[in-house]
């Protein structure tokens, strides 16, 4: 278990360790990660990817963090602040982390501190995330982290095979 998580904004060099990250997870990831499953394939696709959302969180349109255990080593996992509506202002939070990590507070902590990056760093008022009514353990960190549930979308997401799910949509507001 990981004494505590360390979060860093994604850079070039962490292509080739996502890129393994998500070649290990590929078969879960792509249900719900379908562009990035699908943008990341080889060593030359991952850089380039990785650089579109570099230029994307230079441009304040999507910011991509990367989670490492306290030694620092390889990527555990990503969360993603995307589909950012400076109107009002808002966006959407999305996450994941390699099954070697999983449960161990890895995304919870992730989402903490990228809720709290959104709010006091980024300006926003809501952070939202759209979640399978299925999985479960996503469902049960939004609702540690403070989220409520808003509703239920009906065939709201087109996964990685083509099917539409239905989302639970969940909210946090800026206290």
């Amino acid at each position: 278990m990981s004494n505590y998580v360390i979060i860093t904004p994604l850079v070039s060099d962490d292509a080739d360790g996502l890129l393994q990250l998500i070649n290990a997870e590929r078969i879960d990831l792509a249900t719900y990660f379908p562009v990035t499953t699908a943008r990341m394939t080889d060593h030359r696709s991952a850089k380039r990817y990785v650089g579109d959302l570099i230029d994307k969180a230079k441009s304040r349109e999507m910011f991509c963090f990367i989670l490492r255990d306290h030694e620092g080593g390889e990527p555990a996992g990503a969360v993603f602040l995307k589909q950012l509506d400076w109107s009002v202002p808002k966006c959407e939070i999305a996450y994941f982390v390699g099954s070697t990590y999983r449960r161990q507070g890895f995304a919870t902590y992730g989402v903490i501190w990228a809720v709290d990056h959104a709010f006091s760093v980024l300006g926003l008022d809501k952070v939202y995330a759209r979640v399978d009514p299925e999985n479960k353990a996503s469902l049960s960190v939004l609702e540690s982290c403070g989220f409520q549930q808003e509703g239920l979308l009906r065939h709201d997401f087109r996964t990685g095979d083509g099917r539409l799910l239905d989302v639970c949509y969940y909210g946090k507001l800026r206290e």
